[in-house]
C-alpha cells in the first residue's frame, strides 16, 4: 500500500498545535516544565483534578507522538505486524467478495 503524504490542511497540525498550547498552558501555570501532556495530566491528578479532560490530555500526548514520528515505513510495519498477529491467531484473510458483502450489509 502506498501511504499518502501528510495533508497539511488536515487534523495533524490542529492536534499538534493543541498539544503545544496545552503543554505551555499547564507548564506556565505550574511554573515547571513537563516532558509531555501525560506528565502534566498526572501532575494535575495528583493535585486533585479529575475528569475527562485529563484523559483527553493523555490521549492527545500519544496522538501527537504518533503524528510527529509518522512515516510510511512505520505505517507499513504496523499493518504487517497486525496482519501477522491475525494470522497467528487463526483469522483467515477475508475474500474480496466477503468484504463487499459485509460492506453492503452495513451500508444498507
Amino acid at each position: 500500500r502506498t501511504w499518502p503524504a501528510m495533508d497539511l490542511d488536515g487534523a495533524a497540525p490542529v492536534l499538534l498545535e493543541l498539544h503545544g498550547r496545552l503543554l505551555r498552558l499547564v507548564s506556565g501555570r505550574a511554573g515547571q516544565h513537563f516532558q509531555g501532556l501525560a506528565a502534566a495530566a498526572g501532575w494535575l491528578a495528583r493535585r486533585g483534578c479529575r475528569g475527562k479532560a485529563l484523559k483527553a490530555m493523555r490521549q492527545l500526548d500519544v496522538v501527537a507522538a504518533w503524528v510527529r514520528h509518522a512515516t510510511a515505513p512505520k505505517g507499513d510495519e504496523l499493518v504487517a505486524t497486525i496482519n501477522q498477529m491475525l494470522d497467528l491467531a487463526g483469522f483467515a484473510a477475508a475474500s474480496g467478495l466477503r468484504v463487499r458483502n459485509l460492506l453492503q450489509e452495513v451500508l444498507v
